[in-house]
Order: C-alpha cells, then structure tokens, then sequence
C-alpha cells in the first residue's frame, strides 16, 4: 500500500537495469570467511549535533558528503526528527513528516540533480504503524509491505538506499519476527531476502550501486552480518566479537557498523572483503570521545563514515569522519 503526496518517482531506467543482485536474491548460500585485523584506515572525526537536542546520531551519507539524521530519543516526550545538512554541518534542514509522531531519515542519495531521502515514520496522519518512506527532491511518498500487517502493528522501515532508486529495509510478518527486503521503489516492488539459516530476525541495512547488499540475522548463537551479491550469501563476524551489526556498505562493498565486544562494550568497523579469504581485513573504529561506544551507520564511496558515539557523560553524540 502506497501513499502520495503529489510524487511522481523519478528514477533512471539505465542504471536499474545495470545493478546486479537485487534480481536474484532466492538462491542462498552461505561462505563462513577468513578474518584478519587491520590498522585500515585513519579518520579525522567531527562531532554533528543539532543544538535543539542531546540525543543525536547521524543516519547517512552521499557521495557529496550530504548527510541525514535524527535528534531525540523516540520518547513521547522527545520523539524522533530527522534533518538533512551539508558541510560544514552547522544548519540542519528539517526533514519531518507532516502529523507523524516521528520520522527518522535513515539514509539519502544524489545524483543527476535528483536528491532521495528514504527511511520511516510512526504513526502518520489516520494511519497507525510504522511506514517506509521516500522523499524525492522534497516530495514525499509513504508505503508499507502488505505481509507485514495491518493497523498499529504494521511495521515496514527502509534503512538504505542507492542511486538507482532501490531500497533495502525489513518488515515484521504476522509471528513477529522481521523479514528483509528489497524494495524498487518505482514499481512499489517488495522481495523478500533469504540470509542463511537458521536465523529468527533479520534486517537489509544498505544496498550499494551495483545491488550488493548487507544486514544482519539475529540466530541462537549471537547475531552476525550478512552480504548479498548475485544472489549468493555469506556471514560475518567480527573476531571475537559477541555480536556483529552491519549497518552500511559502499561501492567497494567495504562494510560498517558496530560489534559488541565480550564486556558488552559497542565498537564500530569497517570490514573489506565481505566475502572471505586472504583479502579480508577489519577495522575496530572507535570516535575519540566514545567511551561508553560508537556505531557506524553509513559509508561513502570516499570512505567518509556517520553514526553516532556515546560519552562519559551518557550523552549521545553524532558524527562524521573523513578518511586521511
């Protein structure tokens, strides 16, 4: 079910039909790679935060550095809004849905004078849920998975998406457990992804421009990460690590997110080398100020990393950091 607001989505028919993977997601299968550690790659950080609140993070980055965000905590009281800024980040656009109880703009892509903004809402205007959203050039649409219910347990979110106008994202089925998806968000078409099992939750965090995608699966074990290409699945986990999060991926398919160490304690990575062997390699990326931890939400094709980082103070900042 759809939407609009006026929107009529614009999206070029020549790179959709060169992405390769998000056609062909039904074939598992499953690749348990080598790891390595790394000293990778130096970062010069730069804390991003909306003055309006001290509860910050930031979501996603484009190749022109442009980023999204959200301020609040999702409480009644401090309910989530997302922002748009471009360096030097010091003014943030307002990017909130009109009569929602919350917006959170997960990640944006631009190019050819064409800017998309994608992530979801709670609780819209006479409809109950949660329901995925794409802004294009300013103008909104609004959608959800028809599997994933009706009413206020609908939930679809969108939590990445590439130039070429697909999205990846979950939607939560009839049993409660999350589904990942692809999304093409022209024909408001949804495909299920099918990570290895056994898993009971899952979630597709990002999709790069040539239709690779990463995400997560939550099994009995821990959670660990997943990277979809051609249709062919493998799993990762950073060494040692309790659990492995991946939240973003670029067109090198270098992937980041965060892990949680044996302390409970919450790091973020950059991994290159999704699927394995002697080409693998991982980084723990922690933000300077980031005692109580760090998590990366999104990666650029110029290896300019967001997310967000938590003080001694338990406050909770966002971030953006340009490689060396």
């Amino acid at each position: 079910m759809m939407v609009r607001s006026g929107l009529t989505l614009i999206v070029m028919a020549g790179i959709l039909s060169g992405c390769s993977g998000v056609g062909s997601v039904a074939s598992p299968s499953s690749v348990v790679p080598q790891t390595k550690k790394s000293s990778g790659i130096s970062f010069n950080f730069q804390t991003v935060d909306d003055p309006a609140s001290p509860t910050n993070r930031v979501n996603g980055i484009d190749l022109l550095g442009d980023i999204v965000g959200t301020i609040g905590n999702g409480n009644a009281g401090s309910p989530y809004v997302s922002y748009i800024s471009q360096p030097p980040y010091t003014t943030f656009q307002n990017e909130t849905y009109a009569g929602a109880k919350g917006t959170v703009a997960t990640s944006i892509s631009s190019v050819a004078g064409q800017t998309i903004v994608a992530g979801w809402v709670n609780n819209p205007p006479q409809l109950p849920g949660v329901w995925a959203f794409v802004q294009i050039n300013g103008l909104w649409t609004i959608f959800r998975d028809r599997k994933g219910g009706k009413g206020p347990n609908s939930v679809t979110e969108i939590l990445g998406v590439n130039d070429a106008g697909f999205a990846v994202g979950y939607f939560i089925n009839s049993t409660g457990n999350q589904i990942p998806v692809v999304i093409t968000i022209p024909t408001e078409k949804f495909i299920a992804l099918k990570p290895p099992p056994p898993f009971t939750n899952a979630e597709a965090t990002g999709i790069n421009n040539f239709g690779d995608i990463t995400g997560w699966e939550q099994r009995a074990s821990g959670t660990v990460g997943f990277f979809e290409q051609a249709g062919k699945y493998y799993t990762f986990s950073y060494p040692g690590a309790a659990s492995t999060y991946a939240l973003g991926i670029n067109s090198q398919d270098q992937i980041v997110g965060y892990y949680v160490d044996s302390s409970n304690a919450k790091h973020g990575f950059v991994l290159t080398g999704p699927k394995g062997g002697g080409g693998q390699s991982w980084q723990s990326v922690d933000e300077t100020n980031g005692a109580q931890g760090t998590a990366i939400a999104g990666i650029n094709d110029k290896d300019s990393i967001c997310g967000y980082y938590v003080d001694a103070n338990g406050a909770q900042h966002g971030f953006i950091a340009t490689a060396n």
